[in-house]
């Protein structure tokens, strides 16, 4: 490289070949930074997009124990025979805000056909909070509180928002990692599957 720069500033007084130099280290400084900064971009958001897909997921959906927005105890077992979408959220947690609107819809739109939607909170805060939350959201599914992490024990919460769906044989179908559009064609097109193989 120093012989290519000679070559390149030979003509020119040794001032002027400083300051070429250094304005070609400036520039070339200034597109590496720029191609890291791209390179961040791409690692940081590339895994993410991944995950926040709808996945076949295999396992049973077992039974535990939380309490629901007027603080008495219930058990997921009371749902067995429904298709249910089980979503594990937080009040702290952006992307569980940002997908509760679609789950809403999903909970009007196929509640009628037995889809039960529920969402488990996560949070260490006290009910009431977790209550405010969801009344702020106007949720009409329901909302429990697992502030004990008790279905942590049982299913598989690597994070929020983690989300199952769950055939009405009991059996874990489907999982996805972070936030999901429940109201998109892919969503609907296999919740409409597993709820028309509970119907038949």
């Amino acid at each position: 490289m120093k012989e290519h720069l000679n070559r390149r500033f030979r003509r020119f007084p040794q001032i002027s070949k400083t300051k070429c130099f250094l304005q070609w280290v400036c520039v070339n400084l200034c597109h590496l930074r720029m191609a890291l900064l791209l390179l961040a971009v791409v690692i940081a958001s590339g895994p993410s997009f991944a995950a926040n897909a709808l996945k076949p997921f295999s396992g049973t959906a077992t039974d535990f124990a939380a309490q629901d927005m007027q603080g008495k105890p219930v058990r997921f077992s009371a749902y067995r025979g429904k298709v249910v979408l089980l979503n594990f959220w937080a009040t702290w947690c952006p992307p569980c805000r940002k997908e509760m609107p679609a789950m809403e819809r999903l909970h009007r739109a196929y509640r009628e056909r037995g889809l039960v939607v529920l969402a488990v909170s996560q949070d260490e805060a006290p009910l009431e909070d977790v209550r405010r939350f969801a009344a702020s959201m106007e949720l009409t599914f329901p909302v429990w509180h697992d502030r004990a992490r008790e279905a942590a024990q049982h299913i598989s919460v690597p994070g929020v928002p983690t989300s199952y769906l769950i055939a009405a044989d009991g059996q874990l179908a489907y999982r996805v990692l972070g936030e999901y559009d429940w109201s998109g064609k892919e969503a609907i097109g296999v919740i409409e599957l597993l709820l028309d193989e509970a119907e038949k």
